[in-house]
């Protein structure tokens, strides 16, 4: 029994090398059939690279033959030559790089100069603006102080001849009294005859003088009443008051000119409101106590230019002549 599965084992381990046999000797062949077809897969690629050195060295060949040629036709002085042409290349070209980098320099240079210059005109374009703006409230001061000249003018033609009409008054007086005087001589001297009046002759004449006067003064509407010295005070007092009142309406106008300046913030310069006239005819007085407020103006109310000194004499002798009036007016 033993020897029997001896034998059974002794087969089975036979039978299952020889199947292992056949399935090596199997894979080793199919390798073997697929490195021959890899083999034959390189041999391939390899004259296809063989032919194409082939066809590469043939090139080279020929590109080397026409070279050959090409170094025989081309000398010495020909290449000489063209380094000399690319030295002088070199040069153009650092003339020309010089040339650029100085222009860039006058560029910026010219940029610089063309910035500072537009500053200036920027600052003359305001300049120019102040002086329009000055020039505009010149011509309005202008304007007023000519309406002013022109109605002093028609202020000094009333009152002469207001005083013309004076005159002619006093004349006519100053010959009724020289009348009077002449019946008083007559008088007295019939007195003077009887003896008994020659001493109170004086005292008779200043008498009949003064009652004649007084009579005289009764009789005349117009006939003064306050001494020619407070007329003065109260004539001078009123004009002082105008003066203020104008002067207070004048510096008023002006800052109200200011605040619409500074609220609209316009380049061109505003105009000056001017008062409306009144639709009242004004009296003489009150056009000659107006036009008394100009020398107030020259004190204060304008600011010290240069350019405002001719309206600044003018201004003076419009006070001069207003003083001269002034003075005229109470004895007128």
């Amino acid at each position: 029994c033993v020897h029997h599965v001896r034998q059974e084992l002794w087969l089975c381990c036979t039978g299952s090398h020889t199947h292992q046999f056949t399935f090596v000797f199997h894979n080793r062949s199919v390798a073997q059939a697929e490195l021959e077809l890899v083999e034959d897969v390189w041999r391939g690629e390899a004259q296809d690279l063989l032919t194409q050195i082939a066809q590469l060295q043939e090139e080279n060949k020929q590109l080397m033959t026409n070279l050959s040629h090409k170094d025989i036709n081309f000398t010495e002085e020909e290449f000489q030559k063209h380094e000399g042409m690319s030295e002088r290349e070199r040069q153009v070209m650092k003339k020309l790089k010089e040339v650029v980098d100085k222009q860039r320099d006058e560029i910026r240079a010219k940029d610089r100069e063309l910035g500072l210059k537009n500053e200036d005109v920027e600052a003359l374009q305001q300049q120019q603006n102040r002086l329009m703006k000055i020039n505009h409230d010149l011509r309005h001061r202008i304007t007023v102080v000519e309406a002013q000249g022109k109605a002093l003018i028609e202020q000094k033609v009333e009152l002469e001849a207001y005083l013309q009409t004076k005159e002619q008054e006093m004349g006519s007086l100053r010959a009724e009294l020289g009348k009077l005087r002449e019946k008083l001589q007559g008088e007295n001297t019939q007195a003077s005859q009887n003896g008994e009046e020659v001493k109170a002759e004086p005292n008779n004449d200043d008498c009949l003088s003064e009652s004649e006067k007084m009579a005289l003064d009764l009789k005349d509407p117009n006939r003064p009443r306050f001494t020619l010295q407070e007329l003065r005070d109260v004539l001078h007092e009123r004009n002082e008051l105008k003066s203020r009142v104008f002067l207070l309406q004048e510096e008023l106008l002006y800052y109200k000119s200011e605040e619409m300046e500074e609220e609209t913030r316009s380049p061109q310069p505003t105009p000056i409101i001017q008062p409306k006239p009144s639709t009242q005819p004004e009296s003489g007085i009150k056009r000659l106590i107006f036009t008394a407020i100009m020398p107030m103006v020259a004190a204060g109310l304008i600011p010290d230019d240069p350019t405002l000194q001719p309206i600044r004499r003018l201004v003076s002798l419009v006070g001069i002549f207003f003083k001269c009036l002034v003075l005229w007016f109470p004895l007128a």
